[in-house]
């Protein structure tokens, strides 16, 4: 399926609003719970791990429901449009707890749980039809990469913009701008979501519609039977051990670097606002790259190729710190320093989530082509889930770890030992970890000649 320039800037504008709301979960809410309102490290983990375990019953089911609705807005624009006013309410409930409760753990434990669950819900709304609508419109597996990539890249450029403009609001040591962020954050999701319904509706009548013998075959047996016939897809399988094993060393990396910027390297937020210009220029560059990369490469070798350069580089600033080689602690000689390692980092990490994002359609056709339907909301399902293991499980042991080290709340000085434990596991421990990942992915096999045969069948 084609379609224009407008079509394709609102699609991507779509991916801002999952991009607000991640940017904020894996950078800056362990932080924020923990250094200002000063709540337990094991608790915010837990909390976020509860609203994991809640997107692993609802995602496949909006996925599966998004896949069979039928509706003059068509079966993702619905879901979509619904989500809006709920994303935009309980993401700001989450920066505007009672202020009492501060002095309360349990009740700020609560309130976490309850509008991290709901926030993360109302993005699924909206995120699993729009990432299935990806899925949808490109064709060939090169086609795929495109799409995906030009998704993934909006999201990464809207995220980056966000954290650019709420930086200089961030005070670590207070909460007085805290609910400004959050205001801003709303605000930008429902418009991008807006933008992005209002800018693809043009698409819904090309779109795939389900089946009318299916129709009637819409029971829960018979639903249960279709998920349990594409989560025992040997392809899936791997596919989604390996993208959580990525998403928990990553989610461990991202969860850990705001913490480890300011505490650790001794840098002022103003300083670190420096750091989304490299990410910025990786964002474009791995734009660039991935579409020209696939056409000549496959896409688990640029994968696990790109996770190895990730963990190898994410790794090397500590070592230099041990070394004596790395510059002051605090000065914008080290700002200069960490820019090139961050610019490798942030780099292939792009390349690698549109690499591996461009997957999913390709295992979308692998199952259409076994089942004779074509269910992209509940195998998008699986990304989305995979995603959001970055903010559930790798803030679970991004919390579990401060725990571990003992890093004090709130105003309390971190003893030298403490940072150095904190900068090791952002570092050094993240190339271990993906080691997982390298291996599981080594026996990915849907490559481009097998994609081309897949198509040729569908197409007969």
């Amino acid at each position: 399926m084609k379609i224009n320039n407008l079509e394709k800037l609102s699609f991507g504008l779509g991916g801002g609003v999952n991009a607000i709301k991640t940017d904020f979960f894996v950078w800056y809410l362990g932080a924020y719970y923990l250094t200002v309102l000063g709540l337990n490290p094991i608790l915010t983990g837990t909390a976020l791990l509860i609203a994991l375990f809640v997107d692993a019953i609802s995602d496949p089911l909006i996925g599966t429901v998004s896949d069979r609705i039928k509706s003059k807005f068509g079966r993702r624009h619905l879901f979509m449009s619904f989500s809006l006013l709920p994303i935009s309410i309980t993401y700001y409930m989450l920066f505007v707890p009672e202020p009492d409760w501060s002095e309360n753990q349990i009740f700020l434990f609560f309130w976490l749980v309850i509008f991290a669950i709901l926030t993360r819900f109302s993005v699924t709304l909206f995120d699993i039809p729009h990432r299935a609508l990806a899925a949808e419109i490109p064709d060939t597996y090169e086609e795929k990469a495109e799409i995906m990539s030009m998704r993934e890249g909006f999201q990464s450029i809207i995220a980056l913009s966000h954290s650019f403009i709420i930086l200089p609001l961030i005070n670590i040591n207070g909460d007085d701008n805290w609910a400004s962020v959050g205001a801003i954050g709303s605000v930008l999701m429902f418009v991008f979501g807006l933008i992005s319904i209002i800018g693809t509706k043009s698409l819904i009548p090309n779109l795939y519609k389900w089946p009318e013998s299916q129709k009637s075959k819409s029971s829960f047996v018979e639903i249960r039977k279709q998920l349990k016939f594409v989560y025992s897809n040997k392809t899936i399988i791997l596919f989604l051990v390996g993208s959580i094993a990525i998403q928990l060393a990553w989610g461990l990396a991202n969860s850990l670097t705001f913490l480890a910027q300011t505490q650790f390297w001794g840098l002022s937020a103003l300083q670190i606002q420096d750091f989304i210009k490299i990410y910025f220029l990786s964002t474009l560059l791995s734009w660039f790259l991935v579409p020209r990369l696939v056409r000549s490469i496959e896409k688990r070798t640029i994968l696990i190729s790109s996770l190895f350069i990730i963990g190898l580089f994410q790794s090397i600033p500590f070592l230099a710190y041990k070394l004596g080689l790395a510059p002051q602690v605090g000065s914008d000689s080290l700002v200069i320093f960490l820019s090139f390692f961050i610019f490798i980092t942030g780099t292939f990490s792009l390349i690698s989530l549109m690499t591996r994002e461009s997957m999913v359609p390709d295992i979308i056709d692998q199952v259409h082509k076994e089942s004779n339907l074509r269910q992209d909301g509940t195998i998008s399902a699986l990304t989305s889930f995979c995603a959001k293991c970055m903010t559930g499980l790798g803030q679970f042991f991004s919390m579990f770890v401060l725990w571990m080290i003992s890093f004090p709340a709130r105003d309390i000085d971190a003893t030298l030992e403490q940072k150095e434990m904190l900068a090791i596991f952002q570092g050094p421990i993240i190339l271990l970890l993906f080691l997982i990942p390298i291996f599981i992915f080594t026996r990915y096999k849907l490559d481009r000649a097998k994609h081309k045969k897949i198509i040729e069948d569908l197409k007969t």
